[in-house]
């Protein structure tokens, strides 16, 4: 079952939330944003799986390039689905979302969690909220979205994928917008490159033994901090 929230009481700071989940992102992006997808082969199996998606829900992906997740305030995960009928057609009480804890015990991040990135300098930070989470069998992820417009604005969407083959596959997809406070043009362009090059070292950072290299390559932090985040 896949369980999403678009609904974030208008702490995120761009429109078209929850457009990463679109299937066709790529070819109609929100208007003005720079749409991109990437993907990693992680390996196979599912433990290999299990492995890659426990990483990725305790934020695995974003501390693997040296970012600190700091301030993280959980969301409860529920977002409006309708009311549930009985087969004698009397409404339910929908069930409180299940709490899933990693092998470290720290709790899986659900839709509505917000943090705050801190980059290796202390001064770069952005704060984010996750619009929406993915839970299925075989594709565990979510997708978290700029809670500040303090760089790039947009969404992103990482999600880990046991496919078909057995193989376990890392992906991001997702539409960013250049900073619009005095970068336009050609460094409008370098600050969204920047974002999306980050994006998939955070694949990497799932890859298996890919933790032991984290203090070795920490995430670079741009010469203008507004070219920094999401």
């Amino acid at each position: 079952m896949t369980r999403r929230s678009t609904h974030v009481d208008h702490e995120v700071v761009y429109a078209a939330v929850g457009a990463s989940a679109d299937p066709d992102l790529l070819r109609f992006p929100p208007e003005g944003s720079t749409a991109y997808a990437e993907e990693l082969r992680l390996g196979s199996g599912s433990d290999r799986f299990l492995t890659a998606s426990s990483l990725l829900m305790t934020w695995a992906a974003p501390r693997g390039v040296g970012l600190a997740v700091t301030e993280v305030e959980l969301g409860d995960g529920g977002h409006y689905s309708g009311v549930v009928f009985s087969e004698e057609g009397v409404p339910e009480v929908p069930a409180a979302p299940e709490v899933q804890f990693g092998p470290e015990g720290e709790p899986y991040l659900t839709a509505g969690t917000t943090a705050r990135l801190v980059w290796p300098d202390s001064k770069t930070t952005r704060l984010v909220r996750v619009v929406y989470t993915v839970d299925e069998p075989r594709r565990v992820g979510y997708a978290w979205g700029s809670a500040d417009a303090d760089g790039v604005v947009g969404e992103e969407a990482f999600i880990v994928e046991h496919r078909e083959d057995d193989s376990v596959w890392a992906t991001v997809r997702g539409f960013l917008w250049a900073p619009s406070a005095g970068l336009l043009g050609l460094k409008g362009r370098a600050a969204v490159r920047y974002v999306i090059k980050l994006s998939k070292e955070q694949l990497a950072a799932l890859a298996p033994g890919a933790a032991a290299n984290t203090e070795e390559n920490p995430a670079q932090t741009s010469d203008d901090p507004e070219t920094g985040g999401n």
